[in-house]
């Protein structure tokens, strides 16, 4: 791969890791997405140009504003880095082509659905919806061979989940039923069986590990998006590989 293209596009995963921090900042409350520009929540001076840089200038900065010297949350530094790695990732896996141009765009929504979730545990419509409409509208660029999949794919994610919901109260939300019919109509049928499958055994880890700790009780939830977002991310990349990789073990 050209080391020129890797370079751009790893910086502008860490420029766009640096925007969904402010919508996942401002969304859930609301918030002008321009206005007022990026400042320090503690001190409310207006930073410089030096200190938008991506992952630069938290390292730079100690992880502290300039000003005041008060504490930037870690998250900052992390989605940054995540995205940067998500845009990499993604090139890497499908070079420059269409497929990877929406695949980054469908990284992006699913990193800030992610964060809004573990921080809020809602998933905002706002985002859900137009990313639905998105999935819908790429699916003869996606799906062409067999478009009925990519539709097959969101139903048989939001059937599961959505008796999950009715079933066991409390459980999971209808944001996450709403997030997986997303993840279904980019991914298809079957792998949005591997995105669930995936999903499950992520969350019952963390959920393990949590209760292990006594970070959680058995009655308190957990967010469950990060967990579907992190295994449609996987499936988008390499779920054909997988499932692939899996009939084979099977059939010997």
């Amino acid at each position: 791969m050209n080391t020129v293209n890797l370079v751009f596009i790893s910086l502008l995963g860490a420029a766009v890791g640096s925007f969904l921090n402010v919508v996942a900042d401002r969304l859930p409350e609301g918030r002008s997405l321009i206005s007022p520009a990026s400042h320090c929540d503690h001190c409310g001076r207006r930073l410089s140009f030096l200190e938008l840089i991506p992952i630069i200038s938290y390292l730079g900065l100690q992880g502290r504003c300039r000003t005041c010297r008060k504490p930037i949350p870690p998250r900052t530094l992390i989605v940054e880095i995540v995205t940067c790695l998500a845009f990499v990732l993604t090139w890497l896996r499908f070079g420059a082509s269409w497929t990877s141009a929406l695949y980054i765009l469908y990284s992006s929504l699913l990193i800030v659905l992610a964060i809004i979730d573990l921080e809020h545990h809602k998933l905002p419509n706002l985002l859900v919806y137009p990313a639905i409409g998105v999935g819908l509208a790429m699916i003869p660029v996606l799906h062409l061979d067999k478009p009925w999949l990519a539709v097959v794919g969101g139903l048989v994610g939001f059937g599961v989940l959505f008796l999950i919901v009715v079933l066991a109260p409390g459980a999971m939300g209808m944001g996450d039923a709403k997030l997986v019919v997303f993840l279904g109509v980019v991914v298809g049928f079957p792998e949005i069986v591997l995105t669930l499958f995936l999903a499950f055994i992520a969350g019952g880890l963390v959920a393990g590990i949590l209760l292990a700790l006594k970070k959680i009780g058995r009655k308190d939830a957990i967010a469950f998006g990060p967990f579907l977002a992190l295994a449609g991310f996987v499936t988008l990349l390499y779920g054909t590989q997988i499932l692939e990789w899996w009939l084979r073990r099977v059939g010997g």
